[in-house]
């Protein structure tokens, strides 16, 4: 299996990551091999599903709806991993083609893509909390990893919820950032081609660069709903035991599982 830099080289996955290997500001570091970061599952190729197995995952979280769940069916369903249901994206910016066409058509003027997409952040970190604990709870449990997080791009969903995760390990907050950001170099050609899909659906009345703060991820959405969590709960742990109802002992575990350097 060939790795660089915690990539490992699919022939379908374009934003499959490792998410360990950063250091923590105490020293230690973020294991790696445990706990991996990806784009949905739903194309992958026979070789993909090989070296997926390779990596012995236990448990993966598919943080997309129900309706993306269905429409692109996850190719790791039924192979002796346990898939959970984690969606973590706001009801009402779900959309049928049909509904996304008639949208883009009649309010092509009016759509703001780049306050759609803080409103999206802002949704997964103050109105998805329920999700968020389970996810922590889930990786606290040293018989779920290794495990695998994804949506469908890989890029925000998985993004916000992998930055919360490396930001509670002690990752320092611009490694945190760029790791966050390198879902752009990873995601540029299947960007492209969503653009010229959203084009065509809007008849192309929307200019390409209306369209690209919905392609790319951006500092300013992360940091903006980070900025808010420090604000109402003054650290990345206090949001977590507090703002999401998160036993102590499940961050404990989580820190065993996931760090170097903890006497176990």
């Amino acid at each position: 299996m060939e790795v660089t830099n915690n990539i490992i080289s699919f022939d379908a996955l374009t934003n499959f990551r490792d998410i360990g290997g950063h250091q923590t500001m105490d020293g230690k570091r973020i294991k790696t091999g445990i706990l991996f970061r990806s784009d949905e599952l739903s194309r992958m190729t026979t070789r993909d599903i090989e070296l997926v197995n390779e990596l012995r995952l236990k448990l993966i979280c598919d943080l997309r709806t129900v309706r993306e769940q269905e429409s692109k069916k996850s190719r790791m369903l039924n192979r002796g991993i346990e898939v959970k249901s984690l969606s973590i994206q706001d009801k009402s910016q779900e959309f049928t083609h049909f509904e996304l066409m008639k949208l883009l058509v009649s309010n092509s003027e009016k759509l703001n893509f780049e306050q759609m997409m803080k409103d999206m952040y802002y949704h997964m970190a103050f109105s998805s909390k329920d999700k968020i604990k389970e996810i922590f709870c889930l990786l606290s449990d040293a018989g779920n990893v290794p495990a695998l997080i994804h949506c469908t791009g890989g890029k925000d969903r998985t993004g916000f919820v992998t930055a919360i995760i490396q930001l509670f390990l002690g990752v320092h907050y611009e490694s945190v950032m760029m790791d966050y950001l390198y879902s752009n170099e990873r995601m540029g050609p299947k960007m492209k081609k969503i653009e010229k899909f959203i084009r065509l659906m809007s008849l192309y009345k929307i200019p390409t660069e209306r369209i690209k703060p919905m392609l790319e991820v951006r500092r300013d959405y992360l940091e903006e709903v980070l900025n808010e969590i420090m604000k109402q709960y003054g650290s990345i742990e206090q949001y977590l035991l507090k703002g999401c109802c998160i036993p102590q002992s499940c961050l404990e575990s989580l820190k065993q599982n996931l760090l170097d350097g903890l006497e176990h």
